[in-house]
């Protein structure tokens, strides 16, 4: 097992037509859960910024669950990366620009407000849109009062 204690770490698989799927990306958390009961990864780790990690022997994790208390706090962290992974889904399904990156920052911000923590670019990619395309949403938005940018925190009007 895997734990980002700094920078960011991206799972990636490759796709049919060869470009790079990112899976996760991992920053300050596990890197690759689901593989826990497997014997080997199924994807390829990837430090996308300089990264710290923390290898822990999987014997050793494996052996750590059998406590009560351990078992209860990976439940808990693993119904948060559900419910991550699911509202991700749900922003994927949004049809525009403007609809992903409000349901980001409501979901994923606080008060209607974030810092982004990562490039403009690789947010793209995260809500699924060319950087072009956020770069005219965010833009069209700000123009119309229902966004406010100053640095990388977008705060919701």
């Amino acid at each position: 097992m895997f734990f980002v204690l700094d920078g960011e770490v991206r799972l990636l698989r490759r796709s049919r037509a060869g470009d790079d799927v990112i899976l996760q990306r991992a920053r300050q958390g596990f890197l690759a859960e689901a593989s826990l009961d497997q014997p080997a990864y199924h994807c390829d780790a990837v430090a996308a910024l300089d990264s710290t990690l923390l290898a822990i022997e999987r014997t050793s994790f494996v052996e750590a669950l059998r406590r009560p208390g351990m078992r209860d706090t990976w439940s808990d962290h693993l119904a948060r990366e559900l419910r991550k992974v699911r509202a991700q889904s749900e922003r994927l399904s949004l049809k525009t620009a403007r609809e992903r990156i409000v349901h980001f920052i409501e979901t994923e911000g606080e008060g209607g407000e974030i810092a982004l923590g990562r490039s403009k670019k690789d947010w793209a990619a995260e809500l699924g849109l060319s950087h072009e395309a956020l770069y005219r949403a965010l833009a069209r938005m700000e123009r119309g009062g229902e966004l406010r940018i100053k640095g990388t925190r977008l705060r919701l009007r």
